[in-house]
């Protein structure tokens, strides 16, 4: 019977040890890195965000910040500070914003838009949507594409897809309205023209991809006017669009085309009338990965995909909407090669310096370059797995 009970007790004493080495175990901390570049004194932007994707399905997704004031890069700082929450931020970050006080991250496969307190990452709310992708802050709403209605509706071959307004104050008038099949990217911009007389228009164009029911892939941009949040029309351009910027009566659309005969390219679409009626104007032998727009320049990642996702040619370039044409490269000192994967580039509001997140292999940690103006590598550091976006912080 003693025998038994010192069993018993050794036992018992095992399962508490083992009990609490799981509990240290769930808790994660962050990790800190100096980064080799002087800290700023009083910067208008203190920091930014990178949001790592993770590999899909791993729940893996993790949050990064680089602090402009002490140059210090801090991985993984979800778990760190929001102790009382699961240590896992989600499955498949595609996007992230800033505004207002407020953190903003898009969890496409764990259905889920997060908010937090952007000072310290707290969160604070969490909304369910059906598959979200990108979001967009704009005059005290936030607008989500989602790649899935929560009820399926189709339009020939194509499954439809929708999108989410949020009011940003409270996170509450939530409204949903259809658009194309698996909508993207998104661009705000007013319509007509004061001087001609015509009636300006807030619009929002949305662009429906397709990006995964080949072959049935999607070719049109959703305009929605946003005083009545109504989709009013369709702008039909290359296949699968992605990334939009408009340049005067000139909209600017990056399509990745069929991975067959038609091929990645910039679709160039002109506004002939005042109207939002855009018909294609030219289009343009760019093909394009991602871009971002500063004023009339794209800064461009130049280069395509196979239909696995592989990269198989990549370039940094200037575009200039003005001159059409490519007027320089933002990555200019030779370390282009060092770059395997690029998923985003970012342009500093107030330095200008260039961002750039590369995902490498996808399946440990990326990296974050920072590029001078002029294009020299300032600094590079490690992130988490598969970095995709990048977010300012203004004092």
């Amino acid at each position: 019977m003693r025998v038994t009970i010192s069993f018993f007790l050794a036992f018992l004493a095992v399962g508490v040890l083992l009990s609490s080495c799981r509990r240290d175990e769930v808790f994660v901390y962050s990790q800190q890195e100096l980064v080799d570049t002087p800290p700023e004194e009083d910067p208008e932007i203190v920091g930014l965000y990178v949001l790592n994707s993770g590999v899909k399905g791993n729940n893996e997704a993790t949050l990064d910040y680089f602090d402009c004031l002490t140059s210090i890069y801090h991985r993984n700082i979800y778990a760190e500070r929001n102790p009382d929450a699961l240590p896992n931020l989600g499955d498949n970050g595609t996007d992230l914003a800033v505004a207002d006080g407020k953190l903003y991250v898009i969890l496409s496969d764990s259905h889920r838009l997060e908010v937090f307190n952007v000072e310290n990452t707290q969160r604070f709310a969490t909304l369910s949507i059906n598959n979200p992708r990108r979001i967009l802050l704009h005059d005290n709403y936030a607008y989500i594409t989602s790649y899935l209605k929560q009820k399926e509706q189709k339009y020939g071959e194509l499954p439809l897809g929708e999108l989410v307004r949020i009011k940003t104050d409270d996170l509450t008038n939530i409204r949903k309205i259809t658009l194309g099949c698996q909508p993207d990217e998104m661009l705000y911009f007013v319509s007509g023209n004061e001087s001609t007389g015509d009636e300006k228009e807030t619009l929002l164009l949305v662009s429906n991809t397709g990006e995964y029911n080949s072959p049935h892939f999607d070719n049109r941009i959703s305009v929605v006017n946003l005083d009545n949040f109504v989709q009013t029309s369709y702008i039909h351009t290359g296949t699968s669009p992605h990334c939009l910027a408009v340049s005067g009566r000139y909209l600017y659309v990056e399509t990745s085309g069929n991975y067959k005969e038609e091929p990645p390219q910039l679709c160039i679409l002109r506004d002939r009338s005042n109207l939002n009626i855009f018909t294609r104007d030219t289009v343009r032998n760019l093909p394009s990965l991602s871009f971002v727009q500063v004023d009339d320049t794209l800064f461009m990642i130049k280069g395509r995909r196979n239909q696995f996702g592989d990269i198989l040619e990549r370039d940094f370039v200037k575009y200039s909407m003005k001159a059409d044409d490519i007027v320089g490269r933002f990555v200019a000192d030779g370390t282009e090669t060092q770059i395997e994967t690029p998923t985003s580039v970012a342009v500093h509001p107030v330095t200008h310096e260039i961002f750039i997140t590369d995902a490498r292999r996808g399946t440990s940690s990326g990296l974050l370059y920072c590029y001078t103006p002029d294009g020299r590598q300032k600094w590079k550091v490690k992130t988490g797995i598969a970095p995709c976006k990048v977010a300012f912080v203004k004092k």
